[in-house]
């Protein structure tokens, strides 16, 4: 079973086999070390959470679709319009929010 998880991850933990190796912002020991852990995305809506999701994936503009249809498969609605940082721009990304009618105000992530 070792065998086949390893064909599907970019990364294992013998500890949490669904957890993926990332870049802490926090790295006290200051030496870069990867350790397991989650994409964490939260929807907010007036400041209160509205949708949350857990992700294997590193960068965020790889969760936006999959966040954005939980939101809509628990409210059996999409959002009017979302804003999100520049770690969310990407052409995929502002392809599927048009082809949703989802008015985006995400910075394009190569834009000074």
């Amino acid at each position: 079973m070792l065998i086949i998880l390893l064909l599907y991850l970019s990364s294992y933990s013998k500890t949490d086999e669904d957890a993926t190796f990332m870049r802490m912002k926090e790295d006290h020991m200051k030496n870069g070390q990867l350790k397991p852990a989650y994409n964490l995305q939260i929807s907010t809506n007036n400041q209160y959470i509205v949708n949350y999701s857990l992700h294997q994936n590193t960068t965020d503009t790889n969760t936006l679709e999959q966040h954005l249809n939980t939101f809509i498969k628990l409210y059996e609605k999409k959002p009017v319009n979302i804003t999100a940082d520049a770690g969310y721009g990407s052409e995929q990304n502002y392809g599927w929010l048009e082809k949703k009618r989802i008015t985006a105000y995400v910075k394009y992530n190569h834009f000074d």
